[in-house]
């Protein structure tokens, strides 16, 4: 007889994969979500997966198999980055950008915005190029934000291109190689009037080291919607609200907290 410890895993593994099919057939309509979930899981296949989005001239990629059709459920289905409050950003930073994703939907809500895409990991960059590239308005920066410029450890924790970390230090298992730093006075030079009208940062704890010196660019800063990793790094929420009095509006959209004046 098997043992309730097995059972258990087994049961998890089971609501997973459940879990894992309803995304793909929410995402792209129950047969070719079904078939795109049995080439990943049966087949072992890797592809692309292409959806067309209304807004954009050429449909969005997405790797099989990744976080990326997540990160587009959050970003196109559930719509975490729709605004809860009233504003038209003519500035726009992306932080932590990923694939790109969150940029394509600012871009479709605010066509005539400047947007600076910030993304450290060569893979995902790759991918950011190919969505973003051309757009008008859009400036793409390979590199991780941080506390001051200079280079920073890439560390992949286990969870792979969507959860990269940055880490002075060089870490024995993960490290994938230094990659350009950047600080949030230099990125405020990328915009003509200094000024952010929102931030959008999801950069798998490195806010921490980032709102600790927010003293010198935090005032520019009009609206922020960020995702915080205190399960990564102690002190970052701490931190976070430390930084951010000019900001005394909040509310919480699924993992994300929006802050504004």
């Amino acid at each position: 007889m098997p043992s309730n410890n097995h059972l258990r895993r087994f049961a998890c593994w089971v609501d997973l994969r459940i879990r894992e099919c309803y995304i793909h057939v929410l995402s792209l309509g129950v047969v070719r979500g079904l078939i795109a979930w049995f080439r990943i899981r049966v087949l072992k296949q890797q592809f692309e997966i292409f959806i067309d989005v209304s807004g954009l001239q050429s449909p969005i990629a997405l790797r099989a198999g990744s976080s990326d059709l997540e990160v587009y459920k959050k970003i196109f289905i559930n719509r975490e980055y729709d605004l809860p409050f009233e504003l038209q950003p003519k500035t726009i930073l992306d932080l932590g950008a990923n694939t790109g994703l969150a940029s394509l939907f600012f871009h479709i809500q605010f066509p005539a915005a400047q947007i600076v895409a910030v993304e450290p990991d060569p893979a995902n960059y790759a991918l950011l190029q190919r969505q973003l590239a051309g757009l008008p308005g859009v400036t793409l920066i390979q590199a991780a934000v941080w506390k001051n410029d200079g280079e920073i450890n890439l560390v992949d924790p286990g969870i792979g291109a969507w959860g990269m970390q940055v880490n002075e230090r060089a870490e024995d298992h993960g490290n994938q190689g230094a990659v350009p730093a950047i600080s949030m006075p230099s990125l405020l030079k990328h915009f003509v009037t200094g000024q952010i009208d929102l931030l959008k940062v999801d950069i798998e704890g490195a806010e921490k080291e980032v709102f600790e010196s927010s003293e010198a660019w935090i005032h520019k800063v009009g609206a922020i919607v960020i995702e915080l990793h205190d399960c990564y790094k102690v002190g970052c929420s701490r931190v976070f609200y430390n930084s951010i009095n000019s900001l005394p509006n909040e509310k919480w959209v699924g993992e994300n907290i929006f802050v504004w004046k």
